[in-house]
């Protein structure tokens, strides 16, 4: 059968459900396989670890043969023969070894892709299989020697020896053997009983405590829950009126009462609904000691990846997503932040760097963090090659504060790597971290100190279905801002207002925070009269990914959870709307798109 033709048993109908098993339960097993190979590399000498990984391929290899799939299980049986090898201790775990076991983890994975998206094995295998073939006649040839020698060595004292300790385990049995006669009635009696053991263990049922569900049905549940969110904030508004006529009668109490249990109830089930489409941060986490192992042979350098809170869960539709933006801040850490070994034993430090990898969650967001133990940032080496390429002007760099410097690293083109290589150099990397984190509703922020290391911190929503959202009020309309993008609410007196260049700004503790109102923001869209407040104003400060902005409001209505719903074809996508909610007097208020309204800013600066 050609490799570039279907596999009949991958497109039969009557076949679905099994091949789809197949791959989720593969996908599975590569991903601990992944993390295993890794410890693997560490603990050469750790059998159980190297049955466990010995099992994974034996699993694949009897599976993907029982699909009728020819390259998969080839390659699974020749990598399960060195592992076996390993296993019973008749070879050594060797740098070759472990790189072609390596070598066959990322065809089997490839191999599995192609199953998935072609339905075919068309991977070339056979370099693979030569490797594989190689390692294992090398195995066999020093094992054969080592027999050799040892036979040459035992002399005929030791086999005499050898045949006198095999006869007396010879009359060990046999005592035990009439031993055993001198006891027989009782052995009817013992082997009813274990039969009797073994037909109740049988027919106890097994207790299964996960099952697979469809994406699509927990999508449809939390839309479902999203609508009696909505439903719940009605009722309640609709009860806090209602108390206020009727206070003090009966039914108004009972009212109250079931209103408290249904909004109690209402949040429960949204935390479940929510918990069913959570994942461990570890499905990401497990990919990335691998990226550094094999980064780390490419440039020479000693880096431990330390992962911290991989425990931390978070939605499935955001843990894809924030794959990317990860990927390339550890690339970088490893490639800008960490030095050479050499070069860290001149400046007093350990040879081998350190990259920590943490996660956790904070209320109703997760934080992740990407920490190293390199040289830091350079702020005046920033501003040299942003000015260098054009990026900023020699005036500008001068104004810069020293954290507007390092968030230089953001912009489109800007790169510190000295030369152009396949890790780095090429001018893209930290402005697609940032582009990707915006669009999550996320923050960056960076920290670092030259000569001790970088971090860098990442904060995301839970979820992007139901937000916490900060409403507000201004030009006599009422908004909501995504709680996830508000750093804090400040109040000041008309005298801590300054322009600069015309923009208006005000100082927060050491930094310049430039000012923006919602009329401004929304041009065209907010025609009601400005509050007077004699004198202060209310400022929000909001941020997404690096950049900071005060928005200015009339009033503070109050923090609530609200659900995102699209503006409907009529109306269409509207600029820096991200769409609307319903609110509890039945009201449709419009939810502001932080990221799209700063790159409006940022375009008319």
């Amino acid at each position: 059968m050609s490799q570039l033709t279907k596999n009949p048993t991958l497109i039969d109908p009557e076949m679905k459900e099994i091949v789809e098993s197949f791959i989720v339960e593969t996908k599975e097993i590569l991903e601990k396989l992944d993390v295993d190979l890794l410890e693997l590399e560490k603990k050469p000498d750790d059998k159980e670890l190297l049955n466990q990984i010995f099992r994974s391929f034996h699993t694949i290899k009897g599976t993907s043969g029982f699909l009728g799939l020819e390259a998969l299980p080839e390659v699974t049986h020749k990598c399960e023969d060195i592992l076996n090898k390993l296993r019973k201790g008749e070879a050594v775990l060797s740098e070759a070894l472990m790189d072609g076991i390596i070598l066959a983890f990322d065809t089997i994975k490839e191999l599995l892709n192609k199953i998935e998206t072609e339905q075919n094995e068309n991977v070339a295998i056979e370099n693979v299989c030569l490797i594989l073939e190689g390692l294992l006649r090398e195995i066999e040839s020093e094992k054969t020697e080592e027999v050799v020698q040892v036979k040459a060595e035992v002399s005929q004292e030791a086999l005499a020896k050898f045949e006198e300790e095999e006869a007396k385990a010879a009359a060990r049995e046999a005592a035990l053997e009439t031993a055993k006669e001198t006891i027989q009635p009782e052995k009817p009696k013992q082997e009813e009983r274990k039969v009797e053991a073994i037909e109740k263990a049988a027919a106890a049922p097994v207790k299964e405590n996960t099952i697979r569900v469809d994406v699509d049905r927990l999508d449809s549940l939390l839309d479902i829950v999203s609508e009696m969110v909505l439903g719940r904030n009605r009722l309640a508004q609709v009860t806090t009126h209602f108390s206020v006529e009727n206070e003090g009668n009966r039914y108004v109490r009972d009212f109250g009462e079931v209103t408290k249990q249904i909004d109690l109830m209402t949040t429960e089930l949204q935390l479940v609904a929510m918990k069913l489409r959570m994942i461990k941060i570890a499905k990401i986490f497990n990919r990335y000691p691998r990226l550094v192992r094999d980064l780390t042979r490419d440039l020479n350098k000693e880096v431990e990846l330390v992962i911290k809170g991989e425990e931390t869960e978070v939605d499935k539709n955001l843990i894809e997503e924030i794959n990317d933006p990860l990927v390339h801040l550890i690339r970088n850490s490893v490639d800008h932040g960490v030095e050479k070994p050499e070069v860290r034993i001149a400046a007093g430090k350990n040879p081998k760097g350190t990259v920590i990898l943490a996660a956790e969650q904070l209320g109703n967001n997760i934080v992740i963090t990407i920490e190293d133990d390199g040289k830091g940032l350079d702020i005046e080496a920033l501003k040299e090659k942003a000015v260098g390429k054009g990026l900023i002007t020699k005036e500008k760099a001068k104004e810069l504060t020293r954290q507007e410097a390092i968030n230089l690293i953001f912009l489109p083109g800007f790169s510190t790597a000295e030369k152009v290589s396949n890790v780095s150099g090429r001018g893209v990397g930290m402005d697609v971290v940032k582009t990707n984190v915006s669009k999550l509703r996320g923050i960056i922020n960076i920290e670092s100190e030259l000569g001790k290391g970088t971090k860098i911190i990442i904060k995301l929503p839970l979820t992007l279905a139901i937000i916490s959202g900060m409403i507000v009020k201004a030009y006599n309309e009422t908004i909501v801002i995504p709680l996830g993008s508000v750093i804090e609410v400040i109040r000041v007196n008309a005298e801590q207002i300054y322009s600069i260049k015309g923009k208006e700004v005000i100082q927060v503790r050491d930094s310049i925070l430039p000012l923006v109102s919602l009329k401004e923001l929304l041009k065209g869209k907010l025609n009601g009269q400005k509050a007077e407040r004699n004198g202060w104003q209310y400022v929000v400060e909001v941020g997404i990914a690096e950049k900071r902005y005060g928005i200015k409001v009339d009033d503070l209505v109050g923090q609530q959870e609200v659900v995102i719903k699209s503006l409907g074809s009529y109306l269409g996508k509207i600029d820096g709307i991200a769409g609307s909610t319903i609110m509890g007097d039945g009201t449709v208020v419009m939810i502001l798109d932080i990221h799209e309204l700063f790159n409006k800013l940022e375009a008319n600066a």
